[in-house]
């Protein structure tokens, strides 16, 4: 019988950096060809993900840096093994009073249809709640479609655009917002 997967929402440590950086440049690779070119989406991921700021952010007081793994399950003993999880996402955030803001969740191309991006906003928007928050913000490019559809069937409302600045060049960013 095939195995089936798991996925698990945990804090991120400094140790998942890399995966991180793996993920997003899978995704800025899948999702932005046709936005960006491929040198500004190689620079961006340098500067956005930065391996030293990243693991910074991790420690951060303010900032919920959260990862999901996917384990492996063996359907014979129905067991997860930690040492096969992989990183197959992540959400990275900062708590500014009484505000939460999704800065960035991404799901790896491969494990999209999963219920990781859910997972993942779904915890974050938990740990909101734990630090005093009654409200969140995401924000994601205009152009990126499946982000906007997946904001919205979260309950998120679109309530601004705002200019981001990507090598160099300014792209429409929309800002969502909603209660917790």
């Amino acid at each position: 019988m095939p195995a089936t997967a798991s996925v698990i929402p945990r804090e991120a440590t400094r140790a998942d950096v890399p995966a991180i950086r793996d993920v997003a440049r899978a995704t800025w690779e899948r999702d932005y060809p046709a936005v960006l070119n491929r040198e500004s989406v190689a620079d961006t991921v340098e500067e956005w993900y930065d391996a030293d700021r990243l693991a910074a952010d991790v420690d951060r007081g303010d900032a919920v840096v959260l990862v999901a793994e996917r384990h492996p399950r063996d359907d014979a003993n129905d067991a997860d093994d930690a040492d096969d999880a992989d990183v197959v996402g992540f959400v990275h955030a900062i708590v500014d009073g009484d505000c939460g803001t999704l800065l960035r969740a991404y799901v790896h191309p491969d494990a999209r249809g999963e219920g990781v991006g859910r997972a993942l906003v779904d915890a974050a928007l938990d740990a909101f709640r734990d630090r005093g928050c009654d409200r969140a913000e995401a924000m994601v490019l205009a152009r990126n479609d499946p982000g906007n559809a997946f904001y919205r069937s979260l309950g998120f409302e679109h309530v601004s655009t705002d200019t981001t600045i990507i090598g160099g060049d300014g792209y429409d960013e929309r800002v969502y917002f909603r209660y917790l």
